[in-house]
């Protein structure tokens, strides 16, 4: 079984708020290079972190759009993958450790929702492969907010 179908049955039945905490958890225990992962939600002009798993929580509970890579994903409602962190001068630093990023949108239709934040202590990290089957996840969260 992929891993999408894996996740759709971890969060079947689940409603939103739910599905968040398993999504995020599962994400985590099954790839590797997925070193924390959280969801933000849009709440107002602000992304606002309602689920993550990872080693320790970071200090960017909040996120006004247009700050950093989160906030840039938001703004311009795509998927930004940044490879080394510590070469782009938008990335907020959450841990020493965190190497690459993927953030790809939560949407519904055109309006951004919330978004997918995953960091990897590894350099290069995220793939197209990685940005298919997130933007897939998203699409699977979208699917259940309301």
């Amino acid at each position: 079984m992929n891993l999408l179908n894996a996740l759709k049955q971890e969060i079947a039945g689940l409603d939103f708020s739910r599905a968040l905490p398993k999504t995020v958890s599962f994400l985590r225990q099954n790839v590797a290079h997925y070193n924390w992962v959280g969801v933000y939600m849009l709440e107002g002009d602000e992304l606002v972190l309602k689920a993550w798993d990872g080693p320790e929580a970071t200090q960017h509970t909040r996120i006004p759009i247009g700050k950093g890579i989160c906030g840039l994903a938001a703004r311009e409602k795509r998927t930004v993958i940044v490879g080394d962190v510590n070469a782009d001068p938008r990335y907020l630093a959450c841990f020493p450790y965190t190497r690459s990023e993927i953030v790809v949108p939560i949407l519904k239709g055109t309006q951004v929702l919330g978004e997918i934040d995953i960091d990897s202590n590894t350099l290069n990290a995220f793939t197209e492969k990685d940005r298919e089957f997130l933007e897939q996840v998203a699409a699977l969260l979208g699917e259940r907010y309301g």
